[in-house]
């Protein structure tokens, strides 16, 4: 009986937090995955790392033939899929890539 007031004394001091603001600080990608873009000329990547940087979705792609280049995009995510990749600011690149140095 001691253990249920102490959980609701606790609940009562914290924060309400929304869940999608929440799942939007989180990486949307947490394993490694094949993902095909471009058109007319179909390139294949792997998703090799997806973290979260000012609100953004970052993603450090290879290239299915050439694993020596990783490429740093800025993930848009709608419903639950990847609906659309940019290329990321000089600012943020430079930031990204000291993060990402050593996870890589």
């Amino acid at each position: 009986m001691f253990l249920q007031q102490i959980k609701t004394d606790e609940r009562a001091n914290s924060k309400i937090l929304n869940l999608m603001e929440f799942k939007k600080k989180k990486p949307f990608f947490k394993h490694p995955i094949k993902i095909t873009l471009g058109y007319p000329i179909n390139r294949s990547y792997y998703i090799v790392k997806n973290v979260v940087y000012m609100g953004k979705q970052i993603l450090a792609m290879k290239q299915e033939h050439d694993t020596n280049t990783i490429v740093l995009v800025e993930g848009k995510i709608e419903n639950g899929q990847l609906t659309c990749i940019s290329m990321l600011t000089e600012e943020c690149l430079g930031d990204v890539s000291k993060i990402l140095e050593g996870a890589i």
